[in-house]
C-alpha cells in the first residue's frame, strides 16, 4: 500500500513539474530580445590599446562602438614629455600592457593644442567619433572628441622595454609609440650638440636614428662617445602617410634618457666566455684554473665555465659559474693591463638556474698594482633572478686597471646569507676618453694636515686612544681609537686589534666576516678633531701602512661624518689587503678630494674618519693594525692630507 501510494504521488509530481516548466518557458520567450546571442555575454566599454591599433587596416576609420565591438573607450599612461620639448607638437603618447603585450598610440590634440597631461599621468580616452589613421606615418587617433579624457591618477611610471637596435629595426611597429630603451650604444658622430637626426650603432653593426628637435630643452647636450638611451620610437614620412617610405626615428625623451655615458668599447670585449683554452671548460671548483679566454688571460678561482641549460648563457653557449656554499673566496680574476683606465663595467649575472639555488651575493673589484691590492667598485650585489639581467657599474679609474668578478667565502647559502651558485657572461669594459694611455695620473697637490708613527715613543699596540704626532694649525689634537668591535692588541710600534666575541649587549658576536657585519657590530677605526673657529679645511688624501696576520682582516674601507651626521662612505672604494708582511704593506693613497663633503669644512665642525675593517676569520689571534713604524724612523704609518685655510 505505501509503495501504490508513493508512486501515484511522484506521478502527479512529475505531471505538476512539466506543466509548470512549458509555462515558464512560453514567459521567458516572450521576454527575450530577438538580437541577443547570450553566449557574448555584455561587452566591455574599454578596448585595449592593442586590440586597437589591429583595427587600421591601411586607411583611416572612424571609431565607433560598432567597429569595436561595444567599446567606446581606451586607457593608458602617458609616456611621452611635453615639457622637454622633444615630441611633435600636439603629440600625447600612452602606452598600455595588455595579455602580455605592451602597445602605444598618438592621440593628436592638433599641433596649437594646450595639453593639460602629463608624464606618469593615467587617463580614460573616450575615442567614439575619433578617427585611427595615419599621418607622416605615425599611427594616432585624432579628432574633436578626443577632449573627454578623464585622469585617474598621476605619478605612474613605465620602466622602459630594454631591446637590441637589431629588434627595434626588425619590428619597429611593435614598439612605435612606446618607451624602450637601447643599452651601451655607440655615437657614429661624438662631442657635438644632441640636435636634429645623430645615428647610434650597436656591436654587432645594427643602427638607429635619434631624433631632438632644436628647442628641445637639453638640444645642446653633447653626444657622449657611448651611452644608454630611452626614448619613444616614431615613424616619419615627410611626403605621405604610410610607413613604405618612412623613416624609423628615435625620439630621445629627456636629458635623463641619456644615462651610463662613457668612453668606447675595448677591443676584443666584450667576454663572452667562449673559444678559451680546454682548461677553463674543466667541471668542478676545486682546482684553480689558468688559461687564455677571448679577451686575454685569466685565473678562475673556484669557478669553471659552464654549458648546462641552467646555466643560461647570454652569448653562446657558456657563461662563468661560481661555487656556491663556499667558505674561501670565488673569482674570475683578469691576469692583464687594460692601458686606458676605464669609465664603465658592464655584465649580465643571475643566480644558478637550478630551482634549489638561493641568490649570490657578489661584487667587482679592480686593482692598478698588477693585482697586489684590489678596491671594491660599487657595493655588494645580492642577484636572486635566475634569468639574468644586465649590470651597469660606472666609474672613473685612469691608468692601467684590470678586474675581477666573484664573491668573498661566506659559508653556507641561506636566506640571510645567501651564497648559492652564481652565473655571469659578456663581461664588457669601456676606456676612460680622458685617459691618454701614459699610466700617468695627475692629483692634486696638498699637504700633510696630521698623522702618527710609533716608533718615538714606542708603542705597544694596546693603547686605548693615540693622539696624532703632528698636526697643523687650525684643528684640535686628533685622536685615533678602536670602535666597539675591536679588541686592543698588542703590536709593537703599531696600534693593533683583533675582533672582539661579545656585542655591547653581551650576547655573542658574528666574526665579522662582511662589511654589513663589520658596520653592525662597530669593527672600525677611528679619527676625531675638530675644525678651530675661523678655519677652513679640506681632505684630500689618506695614507695607511697596515699589518695583518693570516686570520685578520682582509678588507677595509673609509667613511666619515661630519657633526656626528650619518657615516656616509668616502668614496674610494673598499680595499682588499691579502699579505702578511711583518712590519705591513703602504698602501695606495685614498684620494678623497673629490668628496665634495669633505671640502672646505667650515670652523666649528667635527669631523671623523672612520675605517671599517672585516674579513676575519676568527676571533682573538686574527690581527689588524697600523704600522708598524720601522724601529731606526719615525715615519708615520697613518698620515691625512689636505689644505687648511688660515
Amino acid at each position: 500500500m505505501n509503495r501504490i501510494n508513493s508512486a501515484k504521488a511522484t506521478s502527479s509530481i512529475a505531471r505538476f513539474s512539466s506543466g509548470l516548466m512549458l509555462l515558464l518557458m512560453v514567459l521567458f520567450s516572450s521576454c527575450l530580445k530577438e538580437d541577443i546571442n547570450t553566449a557574448e555575454g555584455v561587452p566591455s566599454d574599454y578596448m585595449s590599446i592593442l586590440d586597437v591599433k589591429t583595427l587600421y587596416k591601411g586607411t583611416d576609420l572612424t571609431l565607433s562602438r560598432d567597429n569595436m565591438f561595444g567599446a567606446s573607450k581606451i586607457t593608458g599612461v602617458v609616456i611621452s614629455d611635453e615639457v622637454t620639448g622633444n615630441i611633435p607638437k600636439g603629440y600625447l603618447v600612452i602606452q598600455q600592457t595588455s595579455r602580455f603585450r605592451t602597445r602605444g598610440v598618438v592621440l593628436n590634440f592638433g599641433a596649437n593644442a594646450s595639453i593639460p597631461y602629463k608624464l606618469g599621468d593615467s587617463i580614460t580616452v573616450s575615442v567614439e567619433g575619433t578617427t585611427l589613421g595615419r599621418r607622416n606615418g605615425v599611427l594616432q587617433i585624432n579628432g574633436a572628441s578626443l577632449s573627454s579624457i578623464t585622469k585617474n591618477a598621476e605619478h605612474i611610471f613605465y620602466e622602459p622595454t630594454q631591446i637590441t637596435l637589431k629588434e627595434l629595426k626588425s619590428n619597429f611597429s611593435n614598439y612605435e609609440s612606446t618607451l624602450i630603451k637601447v643599452a651601451h650604444v655607440d655615437a657614429l658622430i661624438t662631442n657635438v650638440p644632441v640636435a636634429g637626426e645623430s645615428e647610434i650603432k650597436e656591436l654587432a653593426g645594427d643602427r638607429a636614428t635619434m631624433h631632438v628637435e632644436s628647442t628641445a630643452a637639453f638640444a645642446t647636450k653633447e653626444i657622449p662617445i657611448n651611452a644608454s638611451y630611452v626614448g619613444i620610437p616614431l615613424w616619419d614620412n615627410k611626403t605621405g602617410n604610410g610607413t613604405e617610405d618612412a623613416k624609423q626615428l628615435f625620439w630621445i625623451r629627456n636629458l635623463s634618457g641619456i644615462t651610463d655615458e662613457s668612453g668606447s668599447l675595448y677591443e676584443n670585449f666584450p667576454e663572452t666566455f667562449e673559444d678559451g683554452d680546454a682548461a677553463m671548460y674543466a667541471s668542478g671548483y676545486a682546482a684553480t684554473k689558468n688559461g687564455n679566454l677571448k679577451t686575454g688571460l685569466y685565473t678562475l678561482t673556484n669557478s669553471f665555465l659552464g654549458g648546462e641549460a641552467n646555466d643560461r648563457a647570454i652569448s653562446g653557449k657558456y657563461s662563468l659559474r661560481l661555487n656556491q656554499n663556499s667558505t674561501t673566496d670565488s673569482w674570475c680574476t683578469m691576469n692583464f693591463d687594460l692601458d686606458y683606465g676605464a669609465s664603465k663595467i658592464t655584465l649580465w649575472a643571475g643566480s644558478y638556474g637550478a630551482s634549489a639555488d638561493l641568490g649570490s651575493t657578489w661584487r667587482v673589484e679592480y686593482s692598478q698594482d698588477g693585482g697586489g691590492i684590489w678596491y671594491q667598485l660599487g657595493q655588494d650585489v645580492l642577484t636572486i633572478s635566475k634569468d639574468k639581467k644586465q649590470f651597469t657599474f660606472l666609474t672613473n679609474i685612469k691608468g692601467k686597471v684590470r678586474f675581477r668578478i666573484g664573491k668573498v667565502g661566506i659559508g653556507a647559502s641561506t636566506t640571510n646569507n645567501q651564497n648559492g651558485r652564481f652565473n655571469m657572461d659578456d663581461f664588457a669594459v669601456y676606456k676612460n676618453p680622458t685617459d691618454d694611455g701614459t699610466g700617468v695620473i695627475v692629483h692634486p697637490t696638498y699637504d700633510n694636515l696630521f698623522s702618527w708613527q710609533f716608533n718615538n715613543p714606542s708603542s705597544a699596540g694596546t693603547e686605548v686612544t693615540a693622539n696624532a704626532t703632528s698636526t697643523v694649525n687650525g684643528i684640535s689634537t686628533p685622536v685615533l681609537s678602536r670602535g666597539f668591535g675591536l679588541n686592543a692588541a698588542g703590536l709593537a710600534r703599531g696600534f693593533g686589534s683583533n675582533a672582539k666575541a661579545t656585542l655591547e649587549n653581551g650576547s655573542a658576536a658574528q666574526i665579522p666576516s662582511t662589511k654589513a657585519i663589520a658596520i653592525d657590530q662597530k669593527t672600525y677605526f677611528q679619527i676625531d678633531f675638530t675644525v678651530n673657529n675661523g678655519s677652513t679645511l679640506s681632505i684630500s688624501a689618506i695614507d695607511a701602512q697596515i699589518r695583518r696576520s693570516g686570520a685578520g682582516a682582509r678588507n677595509h674601507a673609509w667613511y666619515y661624518s661630519i657633526n656626528d651626521a650619518t657615516y656616509q662612505p668616502t668614496g674610494a672604494g673598499s680595499i682588499n689587503y691579502e699579505l702578511t708582511t711583518g712590519d705591513g704593506d703602504v698602501m695606495p693613497t685614498n684620494y678623497v678630494y673629490h668628496t665634495s663633503q669633505l671640502q672646505n669644512i667650515p670652523g666649528g665642525s667635527k669631523v671623523s674618519l672612520r675605517m671599517y675593517v672585516w674579513g676575519f676569520t676568527n676571533f682573538g689571534s686574527g690581527s689588524f693594525a697600523f704600522g708598524r713604524t720601522a724601529a731606526t724612523t719615525t715615519t708615520p704609518v697613518l698620515r691625512i692630507g689636505g689644505k687648511i685655510i688660515p
